[in-house]
């Protein structure tokens, strides 16, 4: 974990989280922010088109701009540069979504707001250079429809919208070993099938290769989504190049079950690599024949 996550930096970093937000009207002033798709727009396109997405968060832009250590993902030249050469690209079959808060930030929750402006008065102004300030991106916080989101039912707006993109699917699941999306909830219930291929749930670029040959075995009629941190957005443009439809899907079965559970913060779950909540990135073993039978491969290093 890098030095600045530190407990000892907790205040310090609080107190430059509002400094940065207090800045942020002047930022976006300075330096107008890319055009970007609202979640609603972004969700349509995806259902009346067979397009892939590769998603953004801060993330990523803090593994691109700041050169950190994800705790999920360590640095490497290789990915930093695909994410860079993705953030520019100009393919109309492959979507390239941007944060929420690169959008607007009126629909989301005080403390999100927050969040998101002093992200992007920290990243923005050394961000844009790799974007193409021509083209127009997508929401990728179409999979975050629930923590951040001030007003509930547009969560279950959102959420609609998004089982109608896999409905009757066959689908692939490219996933973190620990991750189990859909496991214990009704999220993937409306398709016709799944597979899984399990990755690494730390680290997976190590193993980008491997990943790679084995979900290109799968028929170009099944419908690929990956969570697995940087690697998903990755894996899901390259995907896309040599004819699958891909969606970098992230952590939408996270938000889906702190949407069940009506949770006030970012919790535990039980059985699922939970990245954002306290003691998350550690996963008891489960057993569930359904999800056990949908295992197609395992990549593990």
């Amino acid at each position: 974990m890098n030095l600045r996550y530190n407990k000892a930096f907790r205040l310090p970093r609080k107190l430059v989280k509002y400094i940065l937000a207090f800045v942020y009207p002047i930022i976006i002033k300075i330096w107008p922010l890319p055009k970007v798709k609202s979640i609603d727009e972004t969700l349509d396109f995806l259902l009346q088109s067979k397009v892939s997405i590769s998603r953004f968060g801060d993330g990523e832009f803090l593994y691109i701009i700041d050169k950190l250590n994800l705790p999920f993902q360590k640095q490497d030249q290789n990915l930093r540069k695909k994410l860079i050469n993705i953030l520019s690209s100009n393919d109309s079959k492959i979507l390239i979504g941007l944060p929420s808060g690169y959008y607007s930030i009126n629909d989301l929750k005080l403390e999100s707001r927050i969040l998101w402006k002093s992200q992007i008065s920290w990243i923005f102004p050394r961000l844009r250079k790799y974007l193409n300030l021509d083209k127009t991106y997508y929401n990728s916080s179409f999979t975050r429809f629930y923590y951040e989101v001030s007003d509930r039912s547009k969560s279950i707006h959102y959420l609609n919208k998004i089982k109608k993109i896999w409905n009757n699917q066959t689908i692939v699941l490219i996933e973190g070993e620990k991750s189990r999306l859909g496991v214990g909830n009704d999220l993937f219930d409306n398709v016709a099938s799944i597979s899984r291929i399990l990755c690494p749930k730390h680290h997976a670029y190590t193993m980008y290769e491997q990943i790679f040959a084995e979900a290109t075995k799968q028929d170009k009629s099944s419908l690929i989504l990956i969570a697995l941190g940087p690697t998903a957005t990755v894996l899901a443009y390259e995907l896309a190049k040599v004819g699958y439809q891909a969606l970098d899907i992230g952590n939408i079965d996270i938000e889906y079950e702190w949407f069940l559970n009506n949770s006030t913060s970012k919790t535990k779950v039980e059985g699922k690599y939970t990245s954002e909540a306290l003691g998350g990135r550690d996963v008891d073993d489960i057993y569930n024949s359904d999800y056990e039978n949908q295992i197609i491969a395992k990549i593990i290093n």
